[in-house]
């Protein structure tokens, strides 16, 4: 029955002895929860954005990277030609890029090159 008492005077105490936040205190405990909340999202993102990477080929290194560059090229060798008119708009578009862009190119070429 005494150890009631007490429990009930202690609680008591302990709500009177609280105030209430000051706005520079409410500020700080919502700042911090908005820190909370940004780096568990940015965790979140981080981690499907390197799970994504992860699964692309192109990002592996080593044996898998070259074995994907050794079936591209098996595939480009193996497609049929294009067509000979294809061929020469190709040839046609290169042309008047190199005759439009060949000024640039001359300029920052090293002088050995000239």
């Amino acid at each position: 029955m005494i150890d009631a008492i007490d429990f009930e005077r202690d609680s008591e105490v302990e709500t009177e002895a609280r105030r209430s936040l000051t706005d520079l205190e409410k500020f700080v405990v919502k700042l911090v929860l908005v820190l909370i909340a940004a780096l568990v999202f940015f965790y979140a993102v981080a981690a499907y954005v390197q799970s994504r990477i992860e699964s692309v080929a192109l990002f592996k290194g080593g044996p898998v990277f070259w074995a994907q560059v050794e079936k591209k090229l098996y595939s480009l060798a193996d497609e049929p030609d294009l067509p000979d008119q294809k061929k020469v708009q190709i040839v046609k578009a290169l042309e008047k890029l190199s005759i439009k862009y060949r000024p640039y190119i001359d300029a920052i070429a090293p002088p050995d090159r000239r």
